[in-house]
């Protein structure tokens, strides 16, 4: 294989992969927006995050974080629960972006109100757990909130 060959691979790998993390951050943005601009009150704040995950508190108590899975050229959306104080992370469920800027095949990437419709769902179990253990006044586990168990004990 001559340079040449190489750096004309290296180009299309450059803009491949530049063009997947624009993707990745269309979604992020589309998704804060989301998020503030919503008339729903769903409970979650802006936390700081890594430079490449976006991170929510949730009740003031969790954090939601959403991030590209590592590795590189990867198209896995990935979100997480974890303790207010990093104690635990537990994965609540995956997605996929591909190369046109699709999530999960089906939701653009630009259009905030079905990126947050599709957020929501990922992480319903959350929701679902919380409000099972208070309406039962049972403490919460990470687990639970990830569907990890079908009841509470």
């Amino acid at each position: 294989m001559t340079i040449w060959e190489i750096s004309e691979k290296a180009d299309y790998i450059a803009d491949r992969h530049r063009r997947q993390q624009d993707h990745w951050h269309t979604y992020c943005n589309s998704l804060v927006q989301g998020i503030t601009l919503s008339k729903a009150r769903l409970h979650h704040a802006m936390s700081c995050a890594a430079e490449k995950d976006l991170c929510f508190v949730l009740f003031e108590h969790f954090h939601i974080s959403v991030t590209l899975a590592e590795g590189f050229n990867s198209h896995t959306i990935e979100y997480y629960v974890e303790s207010v104080d990093g104690s635990d992370k537990q994965l609540i469920a995956q997605a996929q972006l591909s190369a046109d800027g699709q999530v999960d095949g089906r939701i653009s990437n630009r259009d905030r109100e079905k990126v947050l419709e599709h957020y929501l769902e990922k992480i319903a179990s959350v929701y679902n757990g919380l409000y099972t253990a208070i309406e039962r006044d049972q403490p919460v586990s990470l687990p639970q909130l990830c569907g990890q168990q079908a009841q509470l004990a």
